[in-house]
Formats: structure tokens, C-alpha cells, sequence
């Protein structure tokens, strides 16, 4: 049975990371917090040898099983990452998995890591062979009835106590965003040094960070996509680059919004009325008005399109082409804002 992420415990792998282990879902905080602690957590264990494996790179499966038979170099052990941008696996791929799964090797670990897959690769053998040995994590995100539990959880992991109207002012600002709240505890934990103690963050503590903190996000580009204000994306776009903003989160950020609202327009060309397509995926009330312009605005096809260019981007930031990351997310969110396709 997969382990949801909001409940999995890396503790429990630190005797000894699994031979294979998969991370799938579509919530970035999970897939990074999660992910950046297995592999500690692997670094810990002597596979400090690390080595990445694109589902788009040619002949993957054959990469996959030399890396079965091969021994790690020198003392080290190593961690193979296969990372999927989609979400069914080619035949090869799943034999190669299939052969780590039945005989993996005592010097390598691998962690498979890419979006939720579809119905008919979790009915594969090697999915449920994961699935059986509890190896399956699922990173998927937080329906919006269920961010306060998860917000109560971070704050009380991070031994942090506030007043209720503190956290409804979390809430409120994160909009259920659970990368925006896990940077908001981390900006308490650095200027409330003594936290530690127990005290009682106020109101006004929490706003002070707030406002302090206010700066322009990846999901701000997002948003004014979805508004098609394009001067006001060109302009964030710019500063975000500036500021060193890595476009990985981006990509991250868009796909995640892109995902939802292909749901939605599906659901619409099935006949469902907007607002029950929209109901159906749980979309906060304040993001009602954007979500129901951008799935007026796009059909079906272009968000599909849209959702190829981002597993282009990603593939480029991972070092496929030398086209440059942040133009290409720019070309999305520019598309999403209702541009005509130029690619």
C-alpha cells in the first residue's frame, strides 16, 4: 500500500533505504522535502555516488540494466535517480524495473521520482511490487479541507505555537500552498531564535513576517498569467530571474496549475457546467474567478500542448538543450495568458 507523504516518516528508512523506492505526485513541497531527506538519509547509509536518469534520454532501459550489473566506483555506494516526466512507462522501462525489483544490487539504491501515474502503469508488476512492500510514496497535494490538520502538524513538528488568529493570517496569505507555508514557518524559526522555548506567537508577530517577507513568487507568475496582465509577467518574470529564483520551481508551480485545470476543461467537455467541474477539483474560493477564465479562455488541446512544453522545459533544465529555461517557462505562461502559440 503507498504511504501518503503528509503521514511518511523518512525515519523509517534509516536503518536502511529500500533497494527501489518510488516518489510520485504532483505536490512540490512533498516531492522536494521528501526527496532532498531520502537522499541524506542515503548519503548517511555510504551511497554518496550519485547518478540521474532522464525518461526521455534514448536507450534508458539499456542505461538501467547496465546499471544493475555494474559495481559502484571506488569505496562509495550509489543512489540512481530515474526521473519521469510522464505518466505510463515504455515496455523496456518496466522490464528494466521489474529486473531491479526481483534482484537488486547489494551497492546501489534507486528512487523513482515524476508525477502520479496513470491507471494503467500502477496495475504493472512493478508498481505493485513497490506498492506490496510499502516502497511507494504518494506526493500528492493537500485537498483544501485539510490544510489547517496539515498546517497544525508543520507547526507543531517545528515546535512552533501561535494564536489562532496568527494562523487563520498563514492560512489566509498561503492560500492553501504548501511550499509558501513551509517558507513561512522557516522565516519564524529564523527570526524567533527562541522558539524552542514555547512561546506564543501573536497576531502581530506573524504579520510582521508577513509583510516583512512579501515579495513576488513563482505562483504570482502564475496568477498573472491566468489574469493575461502579460506587462505585469514580463515584469516579474525579470525580477524573479535577478533574484536567482531557480526555474525548476517554476516549472513546478506552472505544470502543478496546468494539471488542475486540463482536469477541469476535461470534465467541461464531458458536460459538466463550470462550477461543478471546478467544485469537483476543490479549487479555493479565491482562485474561482482566475481558474474559470483560463479554462474559458484554452481548450483542451492547448493546455495539453501546454503541459508537452513544460516536460520540454524540464528536460532542458536537466541539461538536454541549451535553449534557455527561463525563456521557455516564459513562452508557456505567456500562451497560458492567451497569446497565440508560437511553438
Amino acid at each position: 500500500m503507498a504511504i501518503k507523504a503528509s503521514d511518511f516518516d523518512v525515519g523509517l528508512w534509516n536503518t536502511d533505504l529500500p533497494p527501489v523506492a518510488a516518489l510520485l505526485g504532483d505536490e512540490a513541497f512533498f516531492i522536494t522535502r521528501i526527496g532532498d531527506a531520502l537522499r541524506k538519509t542515503g548519503k548517511d547509509q555510504g551511497f554518496r555516488e550519485r547518478l540521474l536518469l532522464d525518461q526521455e534520454e534514448p536507450g534508458l532501459a539499456n542505461r538501467l540494466l547496465s546499471e544493475l550489473d555494474a559495481l559502484s566506483l571506488f569505496a562509495d555506494r550509489t543512489l540512481v535517480e530515474l526521473r519521469l516526466s510522464k505518466t505510463t512507462l515504455d515496455k523496456s522501462i518496466r522490464s528494466a524495473l521489474d529486473k531491479w525489483i526481483q534482484n537488486p544490487p547489494d551497492d546501489k539504491r534507486l528512487l523513482v521520482s515524476g508525477p502520479r501515474l496513470g491507471k494503467s502503469e500502477i496495475s504493472t508488476t512493478w508498481f505493485k511490487a513497490l506498492e506490496k512492500s510499502g516502497a511507494v510514496i504518494e506526493a500528492s497535494a493537500i485537498p483544501p479541507y485539510q490544510f489547517v490538520k496539515w498546517l497544525d502538524s508543520e507547526l507543531k513538528s517545528h515546535q512552533i505555537v501561535m494564536d489562532p488568529e496568527a494562523k487563520t493570517a498563514v492560512q489566509i496569505h498561503t492560500e492553501g500552498n504548501l511550499l509558501a507555508a513551509g517558507q513561512v514557518i522557516e522565516r519564524l524559526k529564523l527570526i524567533q531564535p527562541d522558539l524552542v522555548g514555547g512561546p506564543t506567537l501573536s497576531l502581530d508577530q506573524v504579520l510582521d513576517v508577513l509583510t516583512q517577507s512579501a515579495r513576488h513568487t513563482v505562483y504570482d507568475l502564475v496568477d498573472l498569467a491566468m489574469k493575461s496582465d502579460v506587462s505585469g509577467l514580463n515584469r516579474i518574470i525579470d525580477l524573479l530571474k535577478m533574484e536567482g529564483v531557480e526555474a525548476m520551481s517554476a516549472l513546478w508551480a506552472i505544470s502543478r496549475e496546468l494539471d488542475i485545470l486540463l482536469q477541469i476543461r476535461y470534465r467541461m467537455d464531458q458536460g459538466e457546467s463550470a462550477n461543478q467541474a471546478i467544485g469537483s477539483l476543490r479549487v479555493w474560493r479565491s482562485r474561482e474567478g482566475l481558474v474559470r477564465g483560463a479554462v474559458n479562455r484554452l481548450n483542451l488541446m492547448q493546455l495539453r500542448k501546454l503541459l508537452t512544453l513544460c516536460h520540454e522545459t524540464d528536460r532542458t533544465i536537466k541539461g538536454a538543450t541549451q535553449e534557455p529555461a527561463w525563456s521557455m517557462i516564459k513562452d508557456i505562461l505567456l500562451i497560458l495568458a492567451g497569446h497565440p502559440m508560437t511553438r
